[in-house]
């Protein structure tokens, strides 16, 4: 079986109005793939930074798979999450990024998105921060399911990963 080895971290946040951001992450993969070791999801802690207004987090992610095919790859999902003056956690925005399958070093800048709806939405994001979510992001995973959504673009999240892959050639992968 091919192998692939994805290490890094989640490291910080940029251009984001709001601070005290956290972010949780979600690998995801279809079928073909498995997971031998690591975890494929977490979470942050809440971060700021006074003097670069950025949020610093620098958590690690550790993941083995294995697999028969280049179908389905890992795509790496993304929500950020800021806290509010009154304590409570207010969601920001979506990201998703296709991992790279080839080995060597990536910084990955991955920028996000929110949903906006009707004019009434955008009052309740504006004035009590009841941002629009979709009722499953793994939806954002599936090219086949995606739909055209009115955004409006966030900052951005940047991760370092190091891929490391082993026999793919053997399965007819040629990366």
């Amino acid at each position: 079986m091919a192998e692939l080895h994805i290490i890094g971290q989640v490291s910080s946040a940029k251009n984001f109005k709001q601070s005290h951001l956290l972010c949780k992450w979600n690998f995801c993969v279809g079928n073909g793939w498995k997971i031998i070791s690591g975890y494929e999801k977490g979470q942050t802690q809440e971060s700021y930074d006074l003097y670069t207004n950025n949020s610093i987090w620098d958590h690690p992610i550790d993941l083995h798979y294995t697999t028969q095919t280049l179908q389905n790859s890992p795509k790496l999902l993304l929500q950020v999450f800021c806290r509010d003056n009154y304590g409570r956690l207010i969601f920001l925005s979506y990201g998703v990024y296709n991992v790279p399958l080839s080995p060597g070093f990536y910084i990955l800048d991955c920028h996000t998105w929110k949903p906006i709806g009707a004019w009434t939405d955008r009052l309740y994001d504006r004035f009590l921060g009841k941002s629009l979510q979709l009722k499953s992001p793994s939806v954002l995973i599936n090219t086949l399911d995606r739909f055209e959504v009115l955004t409006q673009s966030m900052g951005t999240v940047i991760v370092h990963l190091h891929i490391l892959a082993r026999n793919f050639n053997k399965f007819g992968c040629q990366l």
